[in-house]
């Protein structure tokens, strides 16, 4: 998990200009980072779990069905 220190830097080191930029006025920078965090964290697992389970196809179909049935994480 991300300090909050971590964020912190984070977010002091966000203020390139971009193009269309959303800036929110309201927002607990930390929850928001902790946020993003979690999503990275499960979406990584699934991508993860998906991969495992081609490569396991490839050695054994069967056990790659049952992996496949598996959640990830």
């Amino acid at each position: 998990m991300l300090s909050e220190e971590t964020i912190k830097q984070i977010f002091f080191q966000s203020d390139r200009p971009r193009k269309d930029p959303l800036i929110g006025d309201e927002v607990d920078i930390v929850q928001f980072a902790h946020n993003i965090e979690l999503f990275v964290e499960v979406e990584f697992s699934r991508r993860e779990h998906a991969r495992c389970v081609e490569i396991v196809k490839q050695m054994n179909r069967a056990v790659g069905e049952a992996l496949e049935n598996q959640r990830p994480g």
